[in-house]
């Protein structure tokens, strides 16, 4: 008799612990400070898929003690940060999701509940590399479709690349050139490590 009752008192701790808040004091202030960084990175990026912006937003703090933060975007808008990853809302959201799976002691059926029933971070994000195609009907009657000639950039708002604005043009290269650079560091960086072993 006194089986079901253990059994709903573990259910009901298992979804507080799904359900808890996370507070800052409980997280270290190392962690508290990489979190306000991305944030504040992330939120430029997040601007600029917004219509009529550009990536210096108006406002864009992050106090890492509170870990509240503000991003509020040129054209006024303020993005819901809790539909992009590295940002305060996704970061507390995987906190709890842990937190969550530490209190099921090991039971994976919990575990994976943990993180099912509370997604972090886009749920539904806008597709911006979808093709499109073209039917025509033949001299027989009969139909073909062939893809669409535009060329997809996977950034902004997902239009032709032979329309981009000189500055979208010099946004693309400047990433392109990061990439790059960047492989270059790394490569380098791995042939000192190389030849300090040798």
């Amino acid at each position: 008799m006194h089986f079901p009752t253990v059994i709903l008192a573990l259910a009901s701790l298992a979804s507080l612990g799904r359900s808890q808040v996370v507070d800052p004091e409980d997280i270290s202030e190392g962690t508290r400070l990489q979190w306000c960084v991305s944030q504040t990175e992330s939120c430029p990026l997040i601007c600029l898929q917004l219509p009529n912006t550009d990536g210096e937003p108006s406002s864009n703090d992050c106090d890492y003690e509170t870990l509240s933060f503000s991003c509020v975007c040129s054209n006024g808008l303020t993005p819901n940060a809790s539909e992009y990853s590295q940002t305060i809302p996704y970061f507390t959201c995987s906190e709890r999701n842990n937190r969550c799976v530490v209190n099921c002691n090991g039971d994976p059926t919990c575990q994976t509940e943990c993180r099912t029933k509370n997604p972090c971070g886009a749920q539904s994000p806008k597709r911006v590399n979808v093709t499109s195609t073209t039917t025509t009907t033949g001299p027989t009657g009969s139909s073909t479709s062939k893809p669409s000639d535009a060329v997809y950039t996977g950034l902004g708002d997902g239009s032709a690349s032979e329309g981009d604005s000189d500055e979208n043009a010099a946004m693309r290269t400047a990433v392109e050139l990061g990439q790059v650079y960047g492989f270059g560091v790394v490569a380098a960086g791995f042939l000192a490590g190389f030849a300090i072993l040798l």
